[in-house]
């Protein structure tokens, strides 16, 4: 039995789902998170307004209901030029996020800023005598056992769960479990949203930063209509990228050799039929950052 469980909170639709499963349903709360229960989220400074919203509405629920709440600032647990969040870290190298590209916005901006603060956290709450290079994390599993942390993926995306000898970490190895709730209850996407809306909430859109690269033609069409300013400055980071790369061969932007005006001129053509209402399902339905494995 794990004496710590850590919820890793995106945001979005899975994380929300397990966070209302431990609030509303005593046996899942005893099989997840019999001790010491926290919420982390890590902010990549680019999540959309709707989800800031949610995240503050969490925040204020979780304190009514006792539940430690940790919104955690890139400035303080990211590492290099991602310490300004997202954006910060394209405009800083004249860089742009592509389909192309691996996906390494995740790792840098979520996954390693968590762990980081989980270092501080148990040094903190647990008084480990010793702090840092995970020694902290370290000196509590030995004495405790490892930390549980739970993921939002949702059954069916299966393909996304890591084993825990899957890390090429073996701090992680020895001292996390990785847990996957939704997996184990057969919980999809559909059957998150159904059972937040059984209790009562109104459903978060899913989790994805506003400039994802991964988006589909959908989403950018949603995105140059309703948050324009927003596409206009995506268009400006990717021809600042492609301007400072003239002299490279491939010379790729957001998606791929196909720049953004010509990606949203093809989503005009495919989907322009689409209404406001069209794009907001769609967007409600679908998130992006399914192409991250953790």
């Amino acid at each position: 039995m794990a004496t710590l469980t850590v919820l890793s909170f995106g945001g979005g639709q899975d994380s929300t789902a397990i966070l209302y499963k431990f609030i509303h349903d005593e046996s899942f709360r005893a099989k997840y998170a019999p001790c010491n229960f926290i919420v982390v989220m890590a902010d990549t400074k680019n999540e959309h307004k709707e989800t800031n919203l949610h995240v503050e509405s969490t925040r204020i629920l979780c304190e009514k209901n006792f539940i430690p709440f940790y919104l955690i600032d890139p400035e303080q647990y990211a590492s290099g030029d991602w310490k300004g969040g997202y954006v910060s870290f394209l405009e800083k190298g004249n860089r742009i996020g592509s389909k192309c590209f691996p996906k390494t916005c995740t790792d840098n901006l979520k996954i390693q800023p968590i762990y980081k603060f989980l270092e501080d956290y148990v040094h903190s709450y647990y008084a480990t005598e010793r702090v840092g290079r995970k020694m902290a994390i370290k000196e509590f599993v030995r004495g405790s056992g490892k930390i549980d942390v739970l993921l939002g993926i949702a059954a069916g995306e299966e393909k996304r769960a890591s084993t825990n000898e899957e890390s090429p970490h073996k701090w992680m190895r020895e001292c996390i479990n990785k847990v996957y709730p939704l997996i184990d209850l057969n919980m999809d996407r559909q059957a998150c949203q159904d059972y937040i809306a059984k209790e009562g909430y109104i459903i978060p859109p899913p989790s994805n930063c506003i400039l994802c690269p991964f988006m589909s033609y959908q989403e950018l069409l949603y995105l140059a209509r309703y948050n324009t300013p927003w596409y206009n400055k995506w268009v400006e980071l990717e021809q600042n990228k492609i301007n400072a790369n003239s002299h490279v061969e491939n010379n790729m932007g957001v998606w791929g050799k196909k720049l953004l005006p010509e990606a949203l001129a093809l989503a005009e053509k495919k989907f322009g039929h689409m209404t406001y209402s069209d794009l907001k399902e769609y967007k409600m339905s679908h998130g992006h950052c399914v192409k991250s494995k953790y």
